[in-house]
């Protein structure tokens, strides 16, 4: 399954992401919320499927709550990496501490915009796992580095 931990590999795998999502339409959802993992899933309909499964594993951070259902961002992209310096000011402002050699990075759903972190929408977690329910959008992915 496509899980991306390394700079080079998140970095194109939400751009991969955005790509897929652009103006799709989705409805995303917390489905359950753990320091393991934050799982989101989206769907167009979520009466009839759900198109994409979204796991943030190893959560050290988020301000996405349990309950948290969101509409894509239509003409946007729905995800951003954060940069070191918004990465480091997140941490600095909410007092996070992670043990130095555990591999982390910061990401932020387009729920009330990017400029917004601080308040919602971000994940600050060790990898990111993207599964699409159609099979041919996950075969883009396979450019992640083998674990």
């Amino acid at each position: 399954m496509p899980t991306f931990s390394t700079p080079e590999d998140i970095q194109k795998a939400i751009q991969l992401f955005n790509q897929h999502a652009y103006n799709a339409g989705f409805e995303f959802k917390v489905y359950s919320s753990e320091a393991s993992c934050l799982y989101i899933q989206a769907s167009f309909d979520f009466g009839y499927y759900v198109n994409v499964d979204i796991e943030c594993r190893e959560v050290f951070f988020t301000n996405i709550s349990p309950t948290a259902s969101w509409p894509d961002a239509w003409h946007a992209d729905q995800l951003f990496l954060l940069s070191d310096d918004e990465l480091e000011n997140i941490m600095a402002f909410k007092e996070i501490t992670i043990q130095s050699d555990k591999p982390y990075f910061g990401m932020v759903f387009n729920i009330i915009g990017k400029d917004n972190y601080l308040l919602n929408g971000t994940v600050i977690c060790s990898s990111l796992y993207i599964h699409w329910r159609h099979p041919d959008k996950n075969d883009a992915y396979e450019f992640r580095t083998p674990a």
